[in-house]
């Protein structure tokens, strides 16, 4: 005669969020359920909003300055058009780009953007620093003749 086993039950699962976990941290503790619920899709969303409050908008000026607004306002210039010794300066100091760019500050004499760099969100820096020396690339190759889609 086969036995069964008694049922176990399984704690009842909510629904992983599909918007963004909002907490206030002046709230308490985060609630741990949501720890059991985080899925790839409430990553998704999270990650989503993460990206959007870090967004920096950049715009190139008059074809030597390159601005870009920080999600707090605050709007760092840095110029297109430096030397060849000002770039060995700054890639022999530094090997990432948030570091090169805030090398290439000091270089230049720009102390005070290196300052507000330095108050900002890592992932907007991340984000101004990468798009500042990718356009370097676009520019070589709109110069040369070349498709910026290859």
């Amino acid at each position: 005669m086969a036995t069964k086993k008694p049922a176990t039950t399984k704690p009842q699962k909510t629904a992983p969020p599909t918007e963004p976990v909002v907490w206030d941290p002046n709230s308490g503790d985060i609630d741990a359920s949501i720890f059991d619920t985080w899925d790839e899709a409430a990553e998704e969303a999270a990650i989503a909003l993460a990206a959007e409050v870090a967004a920096v908008k950049t715009v190139i000026i008059e074809g030597k300055i390159f601005a870009g607004r920080f999600p707090d306002g605050t709007i760092i210039k840095a110029p297109l058009t430096f030397s060849v010794a000002d770039l060995e300066a700054i890639t022999s100091i530094a090997d990432n780009p948030v570091d090169q760019i805030k090398e290439l500050f000091r270089v230049i004499g720009e102390d005070e953007s290196v300052t507000e760099l330095e108050q900002q969100n890592l992932a907007s820096v991340v984000i101004y620093a990468e798009r500042f020396f990718g356009t370097f690339e676009k520019i070589t190759k709109t110069a040369l003749g070349k498709s910026l889609a290859s």
